[in-house]
């Protein structure tokens, strides 16, 4: 991905935004822009896109490497991982979770991690990262939303 590429990555961010269980949150299209630039900007940041025939972004995956809490062994996470809907029967995923994985491996990271946070079809996407060669490890609790 470039700096060109962040007007697309923000238009499929608020595709990903309407489908999860984020979407009574606020969306700020300005500190998308700026997270966009850090991460493109950032060595410890991962950023893959999946381009269609027609040079169009139909997914992405958005990462980071860091020592974990005790120690110096890295681990990862992805912030997000998207498949805009009517591309979610192919390879987008798997392509976008295989270069995660060839990424780890480079950055020398000990335990990669994705997660299955934003709620869309989680079922689906805990089976297809199962296939990929991860296991099901930790719980996300949340409180309800709180009115200011």
């Amino acid at each position: 991905m470039i700096a060109s590429d962040i007007p697309v990555m923000i238009a499929l961010g608020a595709e990903m935004h309407r489908e999860s269980r984020y979407a009574s949150l606020d969306f700020d299209t300005n500190r998308l822009w700026q997270l966009g630039e850090q991460i493109l900007a950032a060595p410890d940041s991962y950023l893959a896109v999946v381009y269609q025939k027609d040079d169009e972004i139909v997914g992405f995956c958005v990462g980071y490497v860091a020592p974990h809490f005790f120690g110096n062994d890295l681990t990862s996470g992805d912030f997000a991982i998207y498949v805009l809907p009517e591309h979610r029967k192919g390879m987008v995923g798997v392509k976008l979770i295989k270069t995660y994985d060839d990424w780890c491996v480079k950055k020398g990271v000990k335990e990669p991690m994705l997660g299955v946070s934003a709620g869309i079809t989680p079922e689906r996407i805990g089976k297809l990262y199962k296939r990929m060669g991860y296991t099901e490890t930790y719980m996300i609790y949340k409180k309800p939303e709180q009115n200011s």
